[in-house]
């Protein structure tokens, strides 16, 4: 008998159908909709919520008591150095996918995940994680209806159809933007939890205007430590809205009394110090809706956002730099435009005239701002200059405490590290980095796992290749403590060439049965073929190649690497040349959970 076709499936009965259409309030609510369908249907969650209680209690936070805060062991986006790579961000996107697969394969059941583009944008890339981890598990079958249907964008400026477009292809759905169709009705969801009530206060129209505009100042941090840019930018639309509509002035005590507390996540530059009138709240949104457009990959709208910031009326000094800091650091990601980051950050640092008895938040915006300028320096090749701008960052901080001014320093030594080593120092570098180490102890597996990793990759241009491998086994240990399979993955896999090309053969293949065991948890078929791969080159082809092609076949994040791997390995060419090499950072892009163009 001929197995059911698609249409087939979707007739069947036996498929079990979520609805997804939760809207772009909530963070992850697209994913705890279809969980919880799968839990009512019989699935049990018991394993993954015990191995990886961190990321589970930010999804399902009355289930489960996490061992250790998520926050404690992994990396937000960074506001002030605009990185919207979260670390957190993907370990819980790829936990909520891994438990997607496992429950589907538990019902023995196909599961129709509908209404996907009506889901918010955090959830739709973890579906497209799914997909792709699906291939991997027996039993694990997820099917997408009408995933060309979506809901009417709730504003122009959160406009999510690219980013839409961009996570179908990542699922192997050949789509772009012109083929979506709005088609689906608009979210029916309530909301739930604090960021559901806080994104609900923020739209309501016959709200307060103060509870408003505090309601959605809140919501802004959750949303960007979350990267649902989508919601961030409707209720950061909508604030504006009410503020050019209210006759009531803000002032900083007012706003921060009113809604800050220990579960607001005033994290990484996100800091209330700049909030002190009704202006300062107005470049805040502003703020916010430009961050957006930059992750979204916008550039032009970007800069204007952050351009309207400094021509906010009244505006705060500090408002007025950041607004200056961020578009120097929008320009600088353009070598062209590196002259205009320059004259960017020297106008901030203009609004920054050092004077008697200035306060810390004014030092600390200079010191970011000598960062930038440094930084864009050290793009443009201007090394001395460069330098001589992270120094002056550094003095900045002299009597300088709190959260903001320790994100500051470490961006400022990893930089200093990163100029030396440019010019060919890395024995300075090296000591630079350690003594980064030295002032701030023992910060956690988060940045031991970097730190470790980076001394390793100095040392390897050192020649110190002992040393290296006592490093890398501490990087490697910090990622396993804290159940970080991708890193985990990373570590491994360059350890294994440096072992292959050392010629230590037993030791290389069991690098490399690691890195195959770290990506087979985290459900990602290309590291998976090049661990196979690892094992093969450095056993002398003591195992099959078979399992490399089959595997490699599999991606849909990396289908071009792998294709290239799978022929390699077919005609018997040199695979160790297709893994990945150590380097001195550890910062990776988190490409399972990436838009794909």
């Amino acid at each position: 008998m001929a197995p059911p076709s698609g249409a087939d499936l979707l007739l069947s009965s036996r498929v079990l159908r979520v609805d997804v259409n939760t809207g772009p309030g909530v963070a992850y609510a697209g994913l705890r909709a279809a969980l919880t369908a799968l839990r009512a249907g019989g699935a049990s969650y018991v394993d993954v919520s015990a191995r990886h209680s961190s990321e589970w209690a930010v999804l399902f936070p009355f289930d489960v008591q996490a061992s250790t805060p998520l926050s404690e062991i992994a990396l937000p986006p960074c506001e002030r150095g605009l990185r919207r790579e979260s670390e957190q961000t993907s370990r819980v996107l790829s936990v909520a996918a891994a438990a997607l697969c496992a429950g589907a394969a538990d019902i023995g059941r196909p599961v129709l995940i509908c209404g996907v583009g009506g889901t918010d944008i955090p959830s739709l890339r973890g579906f497209m994680r799914a997909m792709e981890h699906a291939r991997l598990v027996p039993g694990a079958d997820l099917l997408i209806q009408a995933p060309t249907s979506v809901r009417l964008p709730l504003s122009p400026r959160a406009d999510s159809r690219r980013e839409q477009a961009r996570c179908l292809r990542g699922m192997g759905i050949p789509v772009g933007e012109g083929d979506l169709v709005v088609g689906l009705p608009p979210s029916r969801w309530g909301g739930s939890g604090q960021e559901g009530h806080l994104y609900l206060r923020a739209l309501d129209p016959d709200g307060a205007a103060l509870d408003r505009i505090v309601s959605a100042l809140a919501y802004c941090c959750h949303a960007f430590v979350s990267e649902n840019w989508e919601g961030m930018a409707v209720v950061a639309d909508e604030a504006l809205d009410v503020l050019a509509r209210s006759s009531r002035n803000l002032t900083f005590d007012l706003v921060v009394g009113t809604h800050a507390g220990p579960s607001t996540p005033w994290a990484f530059g996100l800091e209330p110090v700049a909030l002190r009138t009704t202006a300062d709240v107005r470049g805040f949104f502003l703020k916010m809706l430009g961050i957006q457009a930059l992750f979204r990959r916008d550039r032009g709208a970007a800069l204007g956002y952050f351009q309207s910031m400094q021509h906010v009326d009244g505006v705060s000094v500090e408002m007025g730099a950041q607004a200056h800091l961020l578009a120097a650091r929008t320009l600088a990601r353009r070598r062209q435009s590196l002259p205009d980051a320059i004259l960017e950050s020297e106008r901030g640092l203009a609004l920054l005239q050092k004077c008697p008895g200035e306060t810390e938040s004014l030092r600390l915006e200079r010191g970011w701002l000598h960062n930038v300028l440094g930084a864009a320096l050290f793009s443009a090749r201007r090394w001395k200059e460069a330098f001589e701008n992270e120094k002056k960052a550094l003095a900045c901080l002299e009597g300088v405490s709190g959260s903001g001014s320790a994100h500051l320093r470490m961006s400022l030594y990893s930089d200093i590290s990163a100029l030396q080593e440019q010019v060919g120092k890395p024995a300075t570098a090296l000591r630079t980095w350690r003594r980064l180490k030295q002032l701030c102890g023992d910060s956690g597996v988060a940045f031991s796992k970097r730190h470790a990793y980076r001394s390793a990759g100095l040392g390897l241009l050192l020649g110190r290749k002992s040393e290296s491998l006592i490093d890398f086994d501490v990087s490697l240990d910090s990622a396993v403590r804290s159940g970080d399979a991708f890193h985990t993955t990373e570590i491994c896999l360059e350890v294994g060439g440096i072992l292959a090309a050392d010629g230590q053969a037993d030791a290389a293949v069991m690098a490399y049965g690691r890195a195959e065991a770290a990506a087979r948890a985290l459900g990602d078929p290309y590291r998976i073929a090049l661990a196979l791969a690892g094992q093969v080159a450095s056993s002398g082809h003591a195992f099959s190649v078979r399992p490399v092609v089959e595997t490699a076949a599999l991606s849909l994040s990396h289908s071009r690497s792998a294709q290239a791997l799978a022929e390699t390995a077919l005609r018997g060419g040199d695979l160790l040349a297709l893994l990945p090499a150590p380097r001195t950072r550890l910062d990776r892009s988190f490409d399972l959970v990436s838009f794909r163009d």
